[in-house]
Order: structure tokens, then sequence, then C-alpha cells
């Protein structure tokens, strides 16, 4: 964290309810995960897959807002999040994988980006997703719930 820190990837929430923040967050979270659900019910896989990610981002970015920190928009803020992300809590959520992580990060491109060259996403992934995006959401609002996160000094 400390590397990302320093090197600008976060900005300070200052004066913002950090629990309320979070909580918002994990809302959201769970709101895109009915819409992923919904979109795959209408067989609108790469959508689905693209929601499912979102609501697993929107999840890890909770634990990060319960921490007083938003990383910083632009090339590679998905990317941050995932290093600090992983390196924080994979160990509780086994869904924040490094791997897991970087492997549904750039599937979503694919699945949110039309390329030709790429192969497409069937059921299975968009079903793959799913499952690690409710599980995600739910064990980092386990983690909000059941841990003291403290605010990290920028």
């Amino acid at each position: 964290m400390s590397f990302l820190i320093e090197r600008g990837r976060f900005e300070a929430l200052g004066d913002t309810d950090l629990d309320s923040a979070a909580a918002t967050a994990i809302e959201r979270g769970k709101k895109r995960l009915r819409t992923a659900a919904s979109a795959l019910e209408g067989d609108d896989i790469d959508g689905a897959y693209a929601a499912a990610y979102d609501a697993y981002r929107m999840a890890a970015e909770a634990l990060l807002l319960r921490q007083g920190l938003l990383a910083t928009g632009g090339e590679g803020s998905h990317v941050t999040v995932e290093d600090a992300i992983s390196a924080q809590f994979a160990d509780r959520i086994a869904g924040y994988a490094k791997a897991t992580f970087e492997r549904f990060r750039k599937t979503r491109h694919t699945a949110q980006y039309f390329d030709p060259s790429a192969a497409p996403l069937d059921r299975a992934d968009a079903e793959w997703a799913l499952g690690i995006s409710h599980a995600a959401v739910d064990g980092a609002a386990y983690v909000l719930r059941s841990e003291s996160l403290d605010r990290f000094d920028l």
C-alpha cells in the first residue's frame, strides 16, 4: 500500500463518513449484481460479465473507502485497486486473489470493448463472473461488519 500511496495512486477522502461511504458502495455492488443476473437471464453474456465485474470492483472500492482512500482516476486505476485489494484482503476474501482479480479485469475489458480477435465469452464465463462477484460482495460486506479498518494517512 505504501508504494501505491507514495506514487499518488490514491487520494484521501478527507472528512467523509467512511462507514457510510463503504456501505453505499456495497449497496451499489449488490444492485449491480442484480443487473448482471438480469442481463444473463436475457442472454446478454457480455453485459452480464461486465456488470458482474462492476459489482466486484465496487465491493473492492468499499474496502478502500472505509480506509479513507479513493483510487485516482485515469490509466491504471483498476490495476491500482486490484493491487491494493489483493495485497490486503486476498487472505480473507478468496475472490480477491491477484490471479483471479487480474483474470476478471482483463476479461471484462474484452466484454466491455469489442475485440474481433478475442475469443467470445460464453454463459459459463458469465456464470463464473457472477459467482466470484457474489462471493466478493458478501466477503467485503463481512469484513466491513467484522473488522476495524483504519484510515490510511496520506
